[in-house]
């Protein structure tokens, strides 16, 4: 037996995500893609946004189940849009860690503490849940607690700027973190969380 549909989370390429729709739709096997953000923290609080693509009819057919793993769901359209999202999605991810490392270093070598930097930041208009949630990592220097290694960060900017490529976009922005990102995976940082940017560009 098979399954009638198969919805994957994964953080894939598009032309990969094709290839497998392709050879699952002609085995007669529906296919949604379902990325998500969030970390295993926020999905075991039910946090998650999923952003879903595909047969709207499949979506809609499964959109009750997808709303009990995540605070709120979304469908963008057919095919792999759901991945294009994800890969925007993630290539900001690694622009704001950079920027938010550069500037934070830059408030503290001038004399401003590093939480309180920090949390000014959070409580201004540059605030989100991103910067609240890697507010303590960055403060405390535990980058020995992993939510995203530099490694999966690279694959995931490799895929933003492949895809900036197909669109003929250009992203000097992330093209620079890009490279900042690979510098961290050429030291060896394996098994360390990627805010270990902070430390890389205070000892520059």
């Amino acid at each position: 037996s098979k399954p009638r549909m198969l919805i994957d989370s994964s953080s894939i390429s598009q032309e990969g995500s094709a290839e497998i729709r392709q050879r699952l739709e002609a085995l007669g096997v529906g296919y949604l893609c379902a990325p998500v953000s969030g970390n295993a923290k926020v999905a075991k609080a039910g946090k998650l946004l999923l952003v879903a693509s595909g047969p709207k009819a499949l979506y809609q057919e499964v959109e009750a189940m997808l709303q009990a793993m995540a605070r709120r769901v979304m469908w963008v359209g057919e095919g792999e849009l759901a991945r294009v999202w994800k890969i925007a999605h993630n290539t900001m991810f690694g622009v704001i860690i950079q920027s938010l490392c550069e500037i934070t270093v830059m408030a503290e070598k001038a004399g401003i503490p590093r939480h309180v930097f920090l949390d000014s930041i959070n409580n201004s208009v540059l605030g989100s849940m991103y910067t609240r949630y890697k507010t303590p990592v960055l403060t405390n220097l535990t980058f020995d607690q992993v939510t995203f290694t530099p490694k999966l960060l690279l694959k995931d900017m490799d895929l933003g700027m492949g895809a900036a490529k197909h669109y003929g976009v250009p992203m000097p922005a992330a093209a620079a973190t890009r490279e900042s990102v690979s510098a961290l995976v050429g030291r060896g940082y394996d098994d360390v969380d990627f805010a270990i940017l902070l430390k890389e560009i205070a000892t520059a």
